[in-house]
C-alpha cells in the first residue's frame, strides 16, 4: 500500500511550469502586500495590483492541465472546476473594480450600495460553490483527499493570519483590514498548500 502511494506521489509532482506560476501567484500577492505596508503604493492602485495578481490563477491552472495530461491523470471533475474558478475569477476582479468605480464616481445612494456590494461578492460564491461541486463530482478518491488537504491547509493560513492580525489590530499595532479580504488571503494559502503538498492535480 505504501509502495502505491509513493508512485502515485510521484505521478502527482508538480512539473517546472506548475511550480513557477504558483510561485509567481505567491510573489506578486505578497508582494503587493509587502509595497502597500511600506508605502511604496497606496490607495486604489494598490488594490488594483492586488487583484490583478489573481489573474495568474489562469496560466496557474492551464500548467496544471498540462501537467496532468502530460502524465497522463484524467479528472473531468477536475477540468470542470478549472473552467468554473477561471470564470470565477476573472468575473471577480471585473466586478470589483466596476463595482469600486462606480461607488466612487456616482457616489449612489444605499441600496445602489448594497447592490454593488452583493454583486462584487457574487463571484466568491461561485468560487466556492466550484470547490463544492469538485468535492461531489471527483470520483477518484486520492485526489479529492488531496484537495481536500490543501483546503485544510488554506483554511489553517487564514485563521492564523486573521487572528494574529486581529490582534495587532486590536492593540493598535496595524491598521485596519477589510472583510473581504479573507477570500483572497485564503486563496493565497490554497498556493502556499500546493507548494508545500508538491500536489499537481488540483
Amino acid at each position: 500500500m505504501k509502495r502505491v502511494l509513493a508512485m502515485t506521489d510521484d505521478v502527482l509532482k508538480p512539473s517546472p511550469s506548475n511550480r513557477r506560476w504558483v510561485a509567481a501567484f505567491l510573489a506578486a500577492t505578497f508582494g503587493t502586500g509587502a509595497l502597500k505596508v511600506a508605502g511604496v503604493i497606496d490607495g486604489p492602485f494598490s488594490w488594483v495590483l492586488f487583484l490583478a495578481s489573481f489573474l495568474l490563477i489562469i496560466p496557474m491552472a492551464r500548467a496544471t492541465r498540462r501537467s496532468m495530461a502530460e502524465k497522463g491523470i484524467k479528472s473531468a471533475a477536475m477540468d470542470r472546476y478549472s473552467r468554473r474558478f477561471m470564470v470565477a475569477s476573472l468575473a471577480y476582479v471585473a466586478l470589483f473594480f466596476a463595482a469600486m468605480w462606480i461607488a466612487r464616481t456616482y457616489a449612489p445612494g444605499m441600496a445602489v450600495r448594497v447592490m454593488l456590494a452583493f454583486t462584487a461578492a457574487l463571484p466568491v460564491i461561485f468560487m466556492i460553490r466550484a470547490m463544492a461541486l469538485l468535492l461531489r463530482e471527483e470520483d477518484d478518491e486520492y485526489l479529492r483527499s488531496r484537495f481536500v488537504e490543501q483546503s485544510l491547509i488554506a483554511t489553517g493560513v487564514l485563521l492564523t493570519v486573521a487572528t494574529l492580525y486581529g490582534f495587532l489590530n486590536a492593540f493598535d499595532v496595524a491598521p485596519r483590514v477589510d472583510a473581504w479580504a479573507a477570500f483572497p488571503v485564503w486563496a493565497v494559502g490554497l498556493g502556499i498548500a500546493r507548494l508545500v503538498q508538491g500536489e499537481s492535480a488540483c
